[in-house]
């Protein structure tokens, strides 16, 4: 069963389940790990024991074999249903899809729409999951992955999901619809400059940090489409803003030859490997530049695939090494270098929006549509290559990152509120391009979806020093 259909059958039990025994509402905030973060507003506070009788009845659900049952309506009689609940986001974004119909799912007499097309055939397949209590009122719903119950709370990605909510909400910007009103009305240039002062303000906290601290290696990871690059780069100007210069050493630059590479099961080079990297190499240049001596860097030709001669560099006083990459956490590449001096940095846009309060931007999809358009803009790779290889790219993320994240020093957040708006204009003719007898299609059709509740927004509004400039191209660090 695709994973999607899965995650909205487990959401709308669960709504049901809190309905039913509390009263209460649900509110799916964001992804964390193999679990879906959320809350509860009901007339009593939900502790864990409450949160386990809730469980308990999903779990009675699920031996009942309920069944979901799909039903089409206008779009008018979808938008009145939700007005008349006072959920006023859902409406609105009916009001803003193109289709004429909405494909709405009954449980138990309770309708709902989770932006998917379909559902579980019953309760009864949806017997894997779980409820980990966070807090009063506030759970994670861990569902399977690959085939098992994997889930480990990672407390810092959490914070700082929470920090960011802070924010969104201060300003009010809950759900797609209050950005689309922005939009509307004329104001999303000054969110956009407001964002990027948030943006900026986190990564000049993390350069005092460095140099409060004294450390002389920094080590930026993060998966695929986080926007490393142009982040290493504005840390790098933060830090010689206070009169510390920058060596930045691209862990890309460190690839085997190709005739020490590790290999996928199909034959392909797996570049998503540590395996992949010299590591040997890499550690010799950090302990020898750490000791004051000249190194000459190495700099990795990706039409030979093998490496060549780079710049030679020493690290004075006052100097800091950042390195960046998508390995850059992993507690192989400086088990021999003193801990003391490095300091670790997980950057990923962890996207803070809700497109309605039961669901909610993935950060994944986010990531999928900024790596899409850069892909055809530098690589000339088109949109139907960027969905096949992706599951390459998230097995490589679950291996060699994701287990890391939490033994950082801190998490940067390079996920713009607004920007499924910009991605979209440039998203829409590429997904639109792939044919129906693609084995990309069913995917390119849901990306093109979920983008319908966005209001597209001009890239005209967008700073050349802004880390989205990256993948739509116009950075003044990479172009």
């Amino acid at each position: 069963m695709n994973l999607k259909v899965y995650q909205a059958g487990l959401k709308f039990m669960l709504v049901n389940a809190v309905k039913r025994l509390y009263n209460g509402e649900v509110f799916f905030e964001h992804s964390l790990d193999h679990g879906i973060y959320g809350s509860i507003k009901a007339t009593q506070e939900i502790d864990q024991v409450a949160m386990g009788s809730i469980k308990e009845h999903m779990n009675r659900m699920v031996q009942q074999n309920l069944p979901f049952e799909k039903k089409i309506v206008s779009k008018k009689d979808a938008y009145n249903f939700y007005l008349n609940k006072g959920h006023d986001e859902k409406a609105f974004n009916i009001l803003n899809i193109s289709n004429v119909v909405v494909s709405m799912f009954s449980l138990e007499g309770q309708y709902n729409y989770f932006y998917t097309h379909d559902m579980p055939a019953s309760t009864g397949v949806l017997q894997y999951f779980d409820l980990y209590f966070v807090d009063n009122n506030r759970f994670i719903l861990v569902y399977p992955f690959d085939g098992k119950m994997d889930f480990t709370f990672k407390k810092k990605l959490y914070e700082n999901f929470l920090l960011y909510e802070k924010w969104v909400q201060r300003l009010n910007i809950l759900y797609v619809p209050s950005i689309n009103k922005i939009i509307s009305d004329g104001g999303i240039n000054d969110l956009i400059h407001k964002n990027e002062i948030i943006m900026n303000s986190q990564i000049n906290g993390v350069s005092r940090e460095i140099i409060d601290n004294k450390k002389r290696i920094v080590l930026l990871a993060g998966p695929s489409s986080s926007g490393k690059t142009t982040t290493t780069k504005k840390l790098g100007l933060f830090l010689a803003s206070y009169g510390y210069n920058a060596i930045t050493i691209s862990l890309d630059d460190f690839y085997l030859d190709n005739a020490h590479k590790p290999l996928l099961p199909d034959g392909r080079v797996d570049y998503e490997s540590i395996d992949a990297i010299d590591i040997n190499s890499f550690t010799d240049c950090l302990t020898r530049l750490l000791k004051g001596e000249e190194v000459q860097l190495p700099v990795y030709d990706f039409t030979t695939g093998e490496p060549k001669p780079g710049k030679i560099v020493k690290l004075k006083e006052n100097e800091v090494i950042l390195v960046e990459g998508l390995h850059a956490i992993n507690p192989k590449l400086v088990n021999m270098i003193d801990p003391s001096v490095v300091y670790k940095v997980y950057i990923s846009p962890l996207t803070p929006l809700g497109i309605d309060r039961h669901n909610y931007v993935s950060t994944t999809d986010n990531r999928l549509l900024r790596r899409m358009i850069r892909d055809f803009r530098t690589r000339g790779r088109t949109a139907e290559q960027t969905i096949l290889s992706w599951k390459d790219v998230r097995d490589g993320e679950e291996k060699y990152i994701f287990p890391f994240t939490d033994t950082v020093d801190v998490i940067l957040n390079t996920a713009y509120i607004y920007e499924i708006g910009i991605l979209k204009v440039f998203c829409e003719p590429l997904l639109k391009n792939i044919s129906m007898d693609s084995p990309a299609y069913d995917e390119a059709r849901r990306l093109l979806a979920s983008l319908n509740v966005f209001y597209p927004i001009s890239s005209e509004y967008i700073t050349p020093d802004n880390i989205l400039r990256e993948f739509i191209g116009g950075s003044i660090y990479n172009d």
